[in-house]
C-alpha cells in the first residue's frame, strides 16, 4: 500500500452512587455545571422547544426534525448533575411531542441516537412510564418503518407522515451500522425482542461482506445491493461508531453478542497494521485508505477512539492495545494543547516520519515543525471527541493529568467560545485574536461535552463504568450485569 498524503495536492445524584466512600468534591465539577446552566437558560430564554439555539443572533434551528433535540438530548445530564427543576420542565416537553409535527424526513442514525438515547438514558437513570412509553412510540413510528425495505437494512431517512422510508439508497456506514445499541436496551426495557433483532442482523449482514482489510470497511455503502460504493475507509466521520458499538453492544449484553466482539478485534488489528501512521515527532494517528492508497488525514472526530480501545483493553486484559491506545489518546490531546487557543481544528494532515519532509512545501514542513501536524479545517464545532477519551482514561487509569487535560480543554472553550447566551462553534483555532463565533450550538453539547468534562470531576462511584454503558452521544445505558474496567480510587 502506498503512503500518501492529502496534503501534498491541498497546500492550502445518589441514585447512581456505588457503595464506595465518597471522595472529597472537586470544585471543577461546579464550574462545569455552571456551564450547564448558563447554555440552558440562554436555549429556555431564546429557542425553548426548538432543536438549537443560535447563541450570537438568539435565534433558532431546527435540523433535527423540530422536536427538541436540545432538551432530549440534556435529559440525563440534567438528572446526573442534579437539576431537578430544568429536568422537571424538559419532561414536561418531552411528554407532549408530536413526532408527526415535522416537516422534514426523519434522519434514522440521528434520531436514534440523539431522541430515543435521550429517553432511554433518562428512563434507566429514573425510571418513568411516561418516558419509556415515548421511546416505544418513536421506535415504532419514527424508527422502525427504516427497516421496511427489501433486504431488511435500514433506510438512511423516513418520511415519518407516511411511515415509510424515502428513496434515497445511499448509506452511512456509521449510521446503519450503529442503530443497535439504543434498539438492544430498549429490547431489554421492554422484553421485545424484535428491536435488538433488526438492528444486530445488520450487524451480522456487514460482517459477511468481503473487505480488504479485515474488520474495517469503506464508509458509503448501497442500500439494494447493500455492498460499498467506493472504496473510502476512515475511523473518523462516517466510521466512528460502528467500530465503538462492536465492543459497548458485546459489554451492554453481558458476552451474548461475541460475534460483534470478535468484529471489533479484528478492526483493532486492522486500524495498528494498515491506519497506523507516526510522525517524527511522535504523534500517532489513524490515517484514511481510498483506492489502496494511505491518506494521511484525519480530525476531532476519530479522538474517541483512544478511550473506545482502552475500554476494550481494560475489560479483556490487554496491555498492548492499552499502549496503543495511550499513544493515539497523548496524540490527540496534543492537536488542543499545540494551537493558540488550545482548541482542536476539525480536521489536520501529516507527513509520515517515514517521508522526506524536505520534499513537501515549506508551509507543510512550518507546520510539523511547530504544531506537529498539519491543521486543515481550522473551525472548532464544540466537539467532545477528545474529551470522552480524558474521561476514559481518568476513570480507568485513576490518573489525576486527565483531569489537569480536561480542565484545560474546558478553559479554553470557556473562553472562546462563550457567548452571552451560551456556547458557539468558532471559526479558526489558530488565532487567539480575532477568533469568530459561527453562531450554532450543538444539541450533543448538552449531552456530551459537557456531561464527559463534569463526570471527569465528580467522585469517580457516579456513573461507574463498572455499571454504566454510554452511547455514541453520552447517553449512560444501566448495564444488567456489572463490569471490573474502572480503577480503584
Amino acid at each position: 500500500m502506498q503512503l500518501f498524503s492529502l496534503a501534498t495536492i491541498l497546500l492550502t445524584g445518589s441514585a447512581f452512587l456505588a457503595n464506595a466512600q465518597p471522595m472529597a468534591e472537586d470544585p471543577r465539577a461546579e464550574h462545569i455545571v455552571n456551564a450547564f446552566r448558563h447554555a440552558w437558560s440562554g436555549y429556555r430564554q431564546y429557542a425553548w422547544g426548538h432543536d438549537e439555539l443560535r447563541p450570537l443572533s438568539n435565534t433558532t434551528s431546527n435540523s433535527r426534525n423540530g422536536w427538541g433535540a436540545s432538551i432530549f438530548d440534556g435529559l440525563d445530564t440534567m438528572l446526573i448533575m442534579g437539576l431537578e427543576e430544568e429536568y422537571q420542565e424538559a419532561l414536561e416537553h418531552v411528554k407532549n411531542v408530536d413526532w408527526y409535527s415535522t416537516t422534514e424526513p426523519s434522519k434514522t442514525f440521528e434520531t436514534n441516537i440523539r431522541y430515543l438515547g435521550g429517553l432511554l438514558a433518562a428512563y434507566d437513570l429514573r425510571p418513568d412510564p411516561v418516558l419509556l412509553d415515548k421511546a416505544v412510540e418513536l421506535a415504532e413510528t419514527v424508527i422502525m418503518p427504516a427497516y421496511d425495505t427489501a433486504n431488511g437494512m435500514p433506510a438512511a431517512y423516513v418520511d415519518v407522515k407516511t411511515g415509510k422510508p424515502t428513496n434515497d439508497k445511499n448509506l452511512i456506514l456509521a449510521e446503519f451500522g450503529s442503530l443497535q445499541l439504543e434498539l438492544v436496551r430498549l429490547s431489554q426495557l421492554t422484553g421485545e425482542e424484535r428491536y435488538a433483532e433488526l438492528a444486530n442482523n445488520v450487524i451480522y449482514a456487514i460482517d459477511k461482506v468481503d473487505t480488504p482489510y479485515p474488520g474495517v470497511y469503506p464508509i458509503t455503502w448501497n442500500l439494494d445491493s447493500f455492498s460499498p460504493s467506493s472504496s473510502y475507509i476512515t475511523i473518523s466521520g462516517g466510521g466512528d461508531s460502528y467500530y465503538e458499538y462492536l465492543l459497548k453492544t458485546y459489554l451492554l449484553t453481558d458476552g451474548q453478542e461475541k460475534q460483534q466482539l470478535d468484529m471489533w478485534k479484528k478492526s483493532v488489528a486492522s486500524m495498528e497494521k494498515y491506519l497506523r501512521s507516526d510522525t517524527s515527532g511522535g504523534m500517532v494517528f489513524l490515517a484514511e485508505i481510498q483506492e489502496n492508497y494511505k491518506l494521511l488525514r484525519t480530525g476531532e472526530l476519530v479522538c474517541f477512539i483512544p478511550g473506545n480501545l482502552l475500554l476494550g483493553a481494560r475489560y479483556l486484559g490487554d496491555s498492548e492495545l492499552t499502549t496503543f491506545a495511550s499513544e493515539l489518546m497523548k496524540s490527540c490531546y496534543d492537536t488542543w494543547a499545540v494551537t493558540p487557543t488550545g482548541l482542536a481544528p476539525e480536521t489536520w494532515s501529516w507527513i509520515d516520519k517515514s517521508q522526506n519532509m524536505s520534499s513537501f512545501p515549506d508551509v507543510m514542513q512550518d507546520a510539523m515543525r511547530t504544531t506537529g501536524y498539519i491543521p486543515r479545517d481550522l473551525h472548532y464545532d464544540l466537539r467532545p471527541e477528545t474529551i470522552e477519551s480524558i474521561f476514559y482514561f481518568y476513570r480507568i487509569t485513576g490518573d489525576s493529568k486527565y483531569q489537569d487535560m480536561a480542565w484545560k480543554i474546558f478553559e479554553s472553550i470557556e473562553k472562546y467560545c462563550k457567548t452571552a447566551s451560551g456556547y458557539t462553534r468558532v471559526d479558526d483555532i489558530s488565532t487567539a485574536t480575532g477568533i469568530k463565533g459561527l453562531d450554532f450550538e450543538e444539541s450533543y453539547f448538552f449531552a456530551e461535552t459537557l456531561k464527559y468534562l463534569y463526570l471527569t470531576f465528580t467522585d469517580p462511584s457516579v456513573m461507574s463504568l463498572d455499571e454504566w454503558i454510554y452511547s455514541t452521544e453520552a447517553h449512560a445505558f444501566k448495564l444488567e450485569k456489572p463490569i471490573e474496567v474502572q480503577a480503584k480510587f
